[in-house]
C-alpha cells in the first residue's frame, strides 16, 4: 500500500454546502410483458413502450426521503432515445445540500415508461439509504434491484439479496475493500480483475429474473485527495443541562377572580 492508503480523510456532512448529485448510469434486464387478459382490459397497452421494438423511451425519477417524508421535489432525467440498452450516464443534482441530510435520509428512484397518449407506466423502484451502518456516505457504483411494477419506496429495497444470485454481493464487498484501500492495488492486475468483475455482474443481471439499475455516488476530492463523508449535525454534540425543577414557579392568583366578578356584577 501507498502511504496515503493508511490515513483515513473525512469530512463531516455538516461542513458541505453542496447539493448532492447522483450519476444514473444502466439498466439491465428483461421486461416482462403484461399478460392477454390485461391486455384485452386496456388495449392502449399496444401502443405502450412494452411493445416498441427494441428499447423504450424510459426515464428515471429520483428523490431523498427521511423519516418516510420527501425532503425535496424529484427530479428527473433528461429525455434519451434508446435503440438497444438502456443507457442515461447523467449526473442528476439533487435540490438538497450534503449538510440538510439527515442519518437516516433515502434515495429513491422510479422507472417510467409510456402506457399512450398521456399516461405513464410505472416500470419499477428501488431505494438505497445514503449513509452505511457507520454514517459514511456511499461512494461508488451500485447495482440495485428494481421492484416491478411498484414506485421507489422503503419497501422496495436496491440491496435485497436475490435467489442465486449472491455473488454480484460478494463481488461488490469486496470493491468496497479495494476501494477503501484495505486491499494492495496493483495497476495492471486490478485493471484485468475489474474487467472481470464487470463480465460476470453482467451476466448475473441477464440471467436474472429481476431487472438492475446502475447507479454511482460522487468521490469528494479536496486538494486532490479523496475523502470519505461521514454523518455529522453541527453542534450535535454539545451538553445541555436541564434542570428537573424550573427557577419560574406559577401562583395562583384567586383575587383576580375576584375582581372579574365585581365587574360582572356593576354592568
Amino acid at each position: 500500500m501507498d502511504e496515503l492508503d493508511d490515513k483515513f480523510y473525512y469530512v463531516y456532512s455538516s461542513a458541505l454546502d453542496h447539493k448532492l448529485q447522483i450519476k444514473i448510469g444502466t439498466l439491465e434486464g428483461k421486461r416482462t410483458k403484461p399478460e392477454y387478459d390485461k391486455l384485452l382490459t386496456d388495449p392502449m397497452l399496444k401502443f405502450s413502450g412494452l411493445y416498441q421494438d427494441g428499447c423504450s423511451d424510459l426515464y428515471v425519477t429520483c428523490q431523498i426521503f427521511g423519516d418516510g417524508e420527501p425532503l425535496a421535489l424529484p427530479v428527473t432525467t433528461s429525455y434519451k432515445a434508446f435503440k438497444n440498452r438502456w443507457n442515461w450516464n447523467e449526473w442528476i443534482t439533487l435540490p438538497v445540500y450534503y449538510s440538510d441530510l439527515p442519518r437516516n435520509a433515502i434515495l429513491a428512484m422510479t422507472i417510467y415508461d409510456c402506457a399512450g397518449p398521456g399516461k405513464v407506466m410505472i416500470v419499477g423502484g428501488t431505494t438505497i439509504s445514503l449513509f452505511g451502518k457507520h454514517g459514511m456516505l456511499r461512494q461508488g457504483m451500485f447495482d440495485l434491484r428494481v421492484w416491478p411494477g411498484l414506485e421507489g419506496s422503503d419497501s422496495t429495497p436496491g440491496k435485497a439479496p436475490d435467489r442465486g444470485k449472491e455473488q454480484m454481493q460478494r463481488l461488490a464487498k469486496l470493491v468496497k475493500k479495494h476501494r477503501n484501500g484495505h486491499m494492495p492495488k496493483v495497476d495492471w492486475l486490478d485493471r484485468l480483475t475489474f474487467r472481470e468483475i464487470e463480465i460476470i455482474n453482467e451476466k448475473e443481471k441477464r440471467s436474472s429474473d429481476y431487472m438492475y439499475l446502475m447507479i454511482e455516488f460522487p468521490t469528494v476530492k479536496i486538494n486532490g485527495i479523496t475523502h470519505a463523508v461521514v454523518y455529522y449535525e453541527q453542534d450535535g454534540d454539545e451538553m445541555y443541562q436541564f434542570r428537573a425543577q424550573a427557577d419560574l414557579v406559577t401562583v395562583p392568583d384567586f383575587e383576580i377572580l375576584q375582581v372579574r366578578n365585581t365587574a360582572a356584577d356593576a354592568t
